[in-house]
C-alpha cells in the first residue's frame, strides 16, 4: 500500500499534528502497560520521552510530506501571440493598450479600463467603440457600464 502525500500545506500541517498526538499517546499508553512503576519522577520521564519522540516523528513526517517542486514547462510562443502582435501594430497606441488589458482580463468593465489607463470616460468609450466597429471586441451591457470581451474570431 502506497501512502499518499498531503495535497495542500494545511493538510500537511494537520497530518503532522495528528501524527504527533498519535505517537505521543500511543507511546505513553504502551509505556504504561510495559512499565508498571507509577512514581512521579518516572511518570514525568515517560511523558517527556513520549512527547519528544512524537515531535521528532511529526518533524520527520512534515519534511517527508514536502511537495516536490514541479519543473515548469518552457512556454512556446503561441500563434495567438503572433496574431495579437500583428493586430496591435495596426491599432493606435491607446487602442493597443486597451486591447492588451482586455486580453489579460477578459470581461473587464469599461469603468475598470478607465481606472487602469487613466483615460477619461469619453476617451475610453470612443476607443472601445472604434474597436467594436472593427470587430476586435464585443461589449455586453452591465447596468450602467459594459463588460468588454475579445471577439471570438480573434481567440480561435
Amino acid at each position: 500500500m502506497r501512502i499518499k502525500k498531503p495535497a495542500t500545506e494545511n493538510e500537511r500541517v494537520l497530518a503532522t499534528l495528528l501524527l504527533v498526538f498519535i505517537v505521543y499517546f500511543g507511546l505513553d499508553s504502551l509505556a504504561s502497560l510495559v512499565f508498571t512503576e507509577e512514581s512521579l519522577s518516572f511518570l514525568r520521564y515517560r511523558l517527556t520521552l513520549s512527547f519528544i519522540i512524537g515531535i521528532i516523528a511529526g518533524a520527520l513526517f512534515y519534511l517527508w510530506a514536502k511537495p516536490e517542486e514541479e519543473e515548469k514547462p518552457v512556454e512556446k510562443p503561441k500563434v495567438l501571440d503572433k496574431s495579437y502582435a500583428i493586430l496591435e501594430r495596426a491599432l493606435s497606441e491607446d487602442e493597443a493598450l486597451l486591447l492588451e488589458i482586455i486580453r489579460e482580463n477578459e470581461g473587464i468593465t469599461q469603468d475598470s479600463l478607465r481606472f487602469r489607463t487613466g483615460f477619461s470616460k469619453s476617451k475610453v468609450s470612443a476607443l472601445l467603440l472604434n474597436l467594436e466597429k472593427k470587430g476586435i471586441i464585443t461589449r455586453e451591457r452591465l447596468g450602467r457600464t459594459y463588460k468588454v470581451f475579445i471577439a471570438d474570431w480573434i481567440k480561435k
